[in-house]
């Protein structure tokens, strides 16, 4: 039964998102997407702009993977404050990306894995974007074009 939830939460997620996408703001950020798109695909980046990315998502990912692994700690406490220092600095920041994946990936055993998938996410992108082959290193070292 587990397996079967974890399975189906892509389904229903992406089930959300074709809805998202049919509604009149859904559309409007679609177009918008294809817009930045667009405009990325016919002007690459040049590498100072890939060093000054790479700048500011390195310690972004740093500080996200800490408030996620805290609050993969939170989750093991349930009677933790959250309204208290330093609980807090976890909770409001982290708090708004969770909620909407606690309802697309429910809890497994009664463990709540949300903040797990995004550790797992956060630690892909990084990996992807600014690890030793990482796009955004290789083009700023001129690499790739």
């Amino acid at each position: 039964a587990v397996l079967a939830a974890v399975a189906a939460a892509p389904a229903a997620l992406f089930a959300q998102a074709s809805a998202a996408a049919e509604s009149e703001p859904g559309q409007r950020a679609v177009a918008a997407a294809q817009a930045l798109f667009d405009t990325a695909a016919s002007d690459p980046l040049d590498p100072e702009t890939a060093k000054q990315i790479a700048g500011f998502l390195g310690p972004f990912f740093s500080l996200s993977t800490i408030l996620f692994i805290v609050r993969i700690v939170m989750t093991w406490y349930p009677s933790v404050p959250i309204s208290r220092l330093p609980w807090v600095i976890a909770y409001v920041p982290t708090e708004p990306i969770l909620k909407p994946t606690r309802k697309a990936v429910p809890p497994v055993g009664g463990v709540d894995v949300s903040p797990i998938i995004w550790v797992g996410m956060i630690s892909f992108m990084n990996e992807i974007l600014l690890g030793k082959q990482g796009l955004l290193i290789l083009l700023s070292n001129k690499q790739i074009l």
